[in-house]
């Protein structure tokens, strides 16, 4: 029976050896996607951009100011007005605005003392890495000032009660002839008097001092968070997965839908058929784009009937971005059925290219969280550029034409994927 086994197994090592394309991916997929993932998936962003709005400008606000430009996570990018710092973070020229008032008080006693933090809540998890991180550094400026607050009031004020007042009388006093009993009424009443004005002092000092204390309330920052106040997961999820559908049916379809042809051996039949290359190209393609363009509008209508996504912005231009995520989508899938001989690898292939867009995307896990390398590999997959534009369409309010880099990639990759795609394909059917 062993014999019979090992022959086997010998056999499969064999067919594996002549398809060197399985082989690879079955050793060096894994090792591949270990390191390159095992970058990726990080949730917490490790460095912002910070736009500072000093209306106090005074030297709390500095201390603050200097601890963030010391920070290495931190760096200022800008300086301006309320508006201008909203206006960054809502084009993301910036991860956070922390916001000086005029009275700004680092120990703040009330509200007008107050820091505020305003942060893109689109970003989900760069607002949450952003808020911990400025509170992280403004909590050890107060720690300081109320150590130094403390000991202050130590040195100042050491008791409660006034101190024991001492009094007597010189022998050549006119008051020294008076008889004894009078004398220690009269010292009696002098030291009472003098004990009453002594605590009043220091009811007026300790009151001062405990006005110097701030108001738990207030000491947080304030933090607004904008576009997506309640930081809902689900606001940051469903406009980047109707792209990842898209990408998802549209690659598999297209990939499988030909390959499959050649299975049966019907696309040789097309290939004989009065059909020009171009047409039977388009005929091919197009049934994939309608099934999939219906998905996308489905994947829409529940992401704002169902989840309540609120999609502020104009539809009509993220519906013309989403047809040209939709194109590359179709090359890519295109692409991999002329390099593929059976369904097998055409998954196998679609695997390959889909599973990395997912990770590295930032369908997930935030791009300002992956290393530089890492983010460089994001730049070449389409689902990068479809997810900040559906994003800040959905929660901003904001115009797909706002992405000009984006939208021309996403163009540049459609035109790039078909194009190849397609002269790979014509070169099967001669």
């Amino acid at each position: 029976m062993w014999k019979r086994i090992g022959a086997l197994i010998v056999k499969e090592f064999i067919q594996l050896k002549r398809d060197r394309r399985t082989l690879a991916m079955m050793i060096m997929l894994p090792v591949i996607w270990l390191v390159a993932f095992g970058y990726a998936v990080n949730f917490d962003v490790n460095h912002f951009r910070v736009f500072v709005v000093d209306q106090a400008k005074s030297e709390d606000s500095r201390q603050v100011i200097h601890e963030v430009e010391a920070n290495e996570e931190m760096s200022v990018v800008d300086r301006g007005t309320e508006q201008e710092a909203r206006d960054a973070l809502k084009y993301g020229k910036a991860d956070v605005a922390i916001l000086f008032p005029k009275e700004y008080d680092s120990i703040a006693k009330s509200k007008e003392q107050q820091l505020n933090i305003l942060v893109d809540g689109s970003r989900l998890f760069t607002a949450q890495s952003a808020v911990r991180e400025v509170s992280e550094v403004l909590g050890d400026i107060q720690k300081a000032n109320m150590k130094e607050l403390r000991q202050n009031v130590e040195e100042r004020f050491k008791g409660d009660e006034a101190p024991e007042v001492k009094l007597e009388l010189p022998p050549d006093s006119p008051l020294a002839e008076l008889p004894p009993n009078v004398t220690k009424d009269l010292q009696n009443q002098i030291k009472s008097q003098i004990r009453a004005v002594m605590k009043e002092q220091m009811e007026e000092q300790k009151k001062e001092l405990e006005d110097q204390f701030p108001d738990p309330e207030y000491m947080a920052a304030k933090v607004e968070v904008l576009y997506n106040k309640d930081l809902k997961s689900v606001y940051y999820m469903i406009p980047g997965l109707m792209g990842l559908v898209l990408i998802f049916i549209t690659t598999f379809m297209t990939a499988l839908g030909v390959v499959r042809e050649k299975e049966r051996g019907t696309l040789e039949q097309l290939i004989v058929s009065p059909l020009r290359s171009v047409e039977l190209i388009l005929g091919k393609l197009l049934p994939y784009m309608i099934i999939a363009t219906v998905d996308f509008l489905l994947v829409l209508a529940v992401g704002i009937g169902v989840f309540d996504v609120p999609f502020t912005g104009d539809l009509v231009s993220y519906l013309l971005m989403a047809l040209i995520f939709l194109f590359a989508s179709l090359g890519i899938g295109l692409f991999i059925s002329t390099v593929s001989q059976n369904q097998q690898q055409a998954m196998q292939l679609a695997m390959m290219t889909l599973l990395p867009q997912f990770i590295l995307s930032g369908f997930v896990f935030p791009l300002e969280a992956m290393p530089e390398w890492i983010r460089w590999l994001s730049y070449f997959m389409p689902l990068t550029y479809f997810l900040p534009i559906s994003r800040d369409v959905a929660l901003k309010g904001m115009s797909a034409w706002d992405h000009p880099v984006a939208m021309a990639m996403l163009a540049f990759f459609a035109v790039l994927f078909l194009l190849v795609a397609t002269v790979r394909f014509r070169r099967s059917l001669t």
